[in-house]
């Protein structure tokens, strides 16, 4: 019979399985993640504060984007939406914002409302009022940049980040018709539009909690075949989350698109 004692200057399998589980690939990568999530944190908080950032990262990738764009889409939509990124600043890719016009012209045809949580200088909105021309456009904003992140998020992101006065969309916006403007945090009670059925909605929220309040709010007001469709889905932990969070018991699940958007199509 086979001695069983522990020998100390011994290495059994048993040690060895017990090494190799604890140095598995997932634990060892586990601190490379935490300085990728670090990073990620400064490089967006330095995004966040800085228009001279934006503009030489996401400006130049829009004119990039839309130069590419441009050699295979039809010129008349391309020339719009170069005219209104260059309008007023845009968190936008060149490609995000194509998909926003492009949606907004899709949805028209389903009928029902649209809305916009998120509107920063206005230059979403205005692709989607020229896209769609719908009979009411609804934007949500406090008007005052983010209010409070929570823990986690105050890592890259700061009470009154992205700030637009509300005066100053509202004349930017001023040659737009049917648009209805609610200043303050959305939390989805005493909402005007309450009652009513959305084909189109944009969230570009940032923040986990402000991200799920809009979906518990819009997804059942949504119609047949309705798009919700999201901002910063594979930039920010918070609204991703949010997502997966709020679809867990729902037969939808979100389709994460080549942008950092995602989106949701009711059934």
């Amino acid at each position: 019979m086979p001695d069983t004692k522990q020998n100390p200057g011994v290495t059994t399998i048993s040690d060895q399985r017990a090494t190799i589980t604890a140095a598995s690939p997932a634990d060892a990568a586990i601190p490379g993640r935490r300085r990728t999530h670090r990073a990620q944190a400064t490089v967006h908080r330095l995004f966040a504060k800085s228009r001279a950032v934006r503009r030489l990262t996401v400006g130049t990738l829009a004119q990039v984007e839309l130069a590419i764009l441009g050699g295979h889409k039809q010129p008349g939509p391309m020339k719009l939406i170069r005219k209104v990124r260059s309008e007023r600043e845009s968190l936008l890719s060149g490609n995000e914002a194509f998909m926003i016009y492009s949606l907004a012209r899709t949805q028209r045809a389903v009928g029902g409302i649209m809305a916009e949580v998120g509107v920063f200088q206005g230059c979403s909105a205005k692709l989607i009022s020229l896209g769609a021309r719908p009979d009411e456009l609804h934007l949500f904003d406090t008007f005052e940049g983010l209010p409070d992140p929570d823990h986690a998020e105050r890592k890259s992101m700061r009470r009154g980040h992205y700030a637009a006065s509300l005066e100053a969309v509202r004349a930017y916006l001023s040659d737009q018709p049917n648009l209805h403007f609610h200043k303050g945090m959305f939390t989805g009670e005493n909402v005007s539009c309450a009652d009513r059925k959305f084909s189109l909605v944009h969230l570009d929220v940032d923040l986990k909690e402000g991200t799920l309040s809009c979906l518990k709010f819009f997804y059942p007001r949504m119609l047949p075949g309705g798009v919700i469709v999201s901002h910063d889905y594979s930039y920010l932990a918070g609204v991703r989350e949010a997502f997966d969070e709020f679809l867990a018991d729902k037969p939808e699940r979100a389709v994460e698109l080549p942008t950092s958007q995602a989106m949701l199509i009711k059934g």
